[in-house]
């Protein structure tokens, strides 16, 4: 696969990465503050990820779904990539 491919990839996952965070955020009733505080990340850090800004680390990502009390396999289940 092309950097190019890879890059469009990466792009594609994060924005849908982020769309997902910020559904089930709303779901349980959180705001962005509240969420970022839980999960022990800094709460302009968890903004970027759901504006597809950044992609997250497979670590922050567990923080956040531990944080949203929803075991790590379940919150990727929800999340069709």
């Amino acid at each position: 696969m092309s950097k190019p491919e890879q890059d469009k990839l990466r792009k594609q996952f994060t924005r849908k990465l982020a769309i997902h965070l910020r559904s089930v955020r709303e779901e349980k009733g959180l705001t962005q503050e509240d969420l970022a505080f839980k999960a022990g990340i800094n709460t302009a850090y968890y903004s970027h990820l759901e504006r597809g800004v950044y992609s997250p680390t497979m670590f922050v990502i567990w923080k956040i779904a531990e944080a949203l009390k929803i075991d790590l396999e379940n919150f990727m289940k929800g999340f069709d990539y």
